[in-house]
Order: C-alpha cells, then structure tokens, then sequence
C-alpha cells in the first residue's frame, strides 16, 4: 500500500503480501509518534514563572497588606526566609514576566505543532479502515481468507486503540489552552490592576479600597493554583504508539 492513505493497492495473494498490508500506514502513525510531542515541559515551567510572579507580587505589598506568617512558621524562622526569597524576587519581577511571556510563547508553538500532527493522522486512520474494509470485502484466494480477516482485524484495532489516543491527546491539548488562558488574564488583567492598586497602596500608606492589591494578588494566587491542579490532571500518561504484531 503506498503512502497516500486514499490509494488502496492491489489486494496480495501470498501470506507475506497479506500480513504486511497497509503496513506503510501503520509506519506513517508510529513516525508521527503524536504520543511524544505533547511535552509538559512548557506548560510546568509557565506555571514555574507565574508562581515566582506571585511570590514577587506577596514581595512589594504594603507591609499591612501581606499576609501573616503563622505562629509555627515564626517560630522556624520560615516567615524571614519567605520574606527574604519573596523579596528577591520582587526586584526581578520584570525578567519574571519575561520569563512567563517566553514560556507561554513555547507552550503555544508546541501546541500549534501538536495539532499539526494530530490532523496528520486523520487521513492514516481513515487508510486503515480502508484497508480492513477491502479485506473483508475481497474474495479472491479463498484459501487465504482467514489471513485476510486476521489482518483486517489487526488494522481496526490498531485504528481503535489510535483514536482513543489521539482524543486523550485532543483534551491535554484543551486543558493546555485553559493554563494559557489564565494566564492572559493574570497577564492582561490582573497583574496591570494590581500594579494600580500596589502604587495607591504605597501612597496612601494602605488605605482602604474596594479591590484592594493584596485581593488581587489573592486573586493570582488562585489562579495559579487552578493552573497547577490542571497541569496535574493533564499530564500525559503512557500513549499507545502503532506497532505490528502477528496477523
């Protein structure tokens, strides 16, 4: 069978012609290797970034704004040394966003190539049944049925097993824009209005607004946390690559 999932060749007439049809196609699918190209590197070190960003915004609220330490952690000495790391961030919360825009940016190439090889398959896939289909319709050699059916078999459950993958992959692929979404908003939204109200803050020594600063930093922190339960659920498992196996 060639390449080109819409051409169906010539039905074998030998076992060895029999066992390897469509084979080129179930090659096509392992060498997309769509399994693998979905890396949760990007989108782990965006929330990496977003969470030193809140940590740097925790940094430059005014003092009355900040959330205590509990009694515990006071006594540990933890309150300092947060303090001290929130601190050091809050000098370098503009490379911080630099590093968030740049690993948002790596996330959504990776996505836009994801997709790309995911719609690669539909035609491959549709080859298969193609393929089965012909087996089962052909009536040629009948001493040689069995096979045929045997490899007609084969074909649809390597077709099954990579639909099923390839929809695993479709809702990681999801769950990946709602991490870029929210961090749009922490990015276009959020971070600018708490910038506003950090600077009214400091100015009138942390008198009372409607939507304060550190209600907004609480706001970040959430979504930060969102973003980290969702990383969670859409790590990619184990995806079943095609192979062959005895027809």
């Amino acid at each position: 069978m060639s390449g080109d999932a819409s051409t169906i060749d010539a039905m074998p007439a030998d076992v060895a012609g029999i066992a390897a049809y469509a084979e080129p196609l179930i090659a096509e699918l392992a060498a997309l290797d769509v399994g693998t190209t979905l890396d949760a590197t990007p989108a782990a070190a965006l929330v990496a970034r977003l969470r030193d960003l809140h940590t740097a915004m925790r940094a430059v609220l005014p003092k009355g704004g900040k959330p205590r330490a509990g009694l515990f952690a006071r006594l540990l000495g933890r309150d300092l040394v947060d303090q001290h790391e929130a601190e050091a961030l809050g000098a370098r919360m503009g490379v911080l966003l630099i590093d968030a825009d740049r690993a948002a940016s790596t996330l959504r190439a990776a996505l836009v190539a994801h997709r790309g090889r995911l719609d690669a398959m539909q035609p491959l896939l549709n080859g298969l049944l193609e393929a089965a289909a012909a087996l089962r319709a052909s009536t040629e050699d009948a001493a040689h049925h069995d096979q045929r059916l045997r490899r007609a078999q084969h074909l649809e459950t390597v077709h099954a097993t990579q639909v099923i993958s390839a929809r695993q992959l479709r809702l990681i692929a999801e769950q990946y824009d709602a991490l870029l979404a929210r961090y749009r908003n922490v990015r276009d939204v959020l971070l600018p209005l708490w910038r506003q109200r950090a600077a009214a803050d400091h100015a009138a020594q942390g008198a009372a607004h409607a939507v304060t600063a550190a209600d907004i930093e609480a706001d970040v922190g959430h979504a930060v946390d969102a973003m980290t339960a969702t990383l969670a659920s859409a790590a990619p498992a184990g995806v079943d690559r095609p192979k062959e196996t005895d027809a």
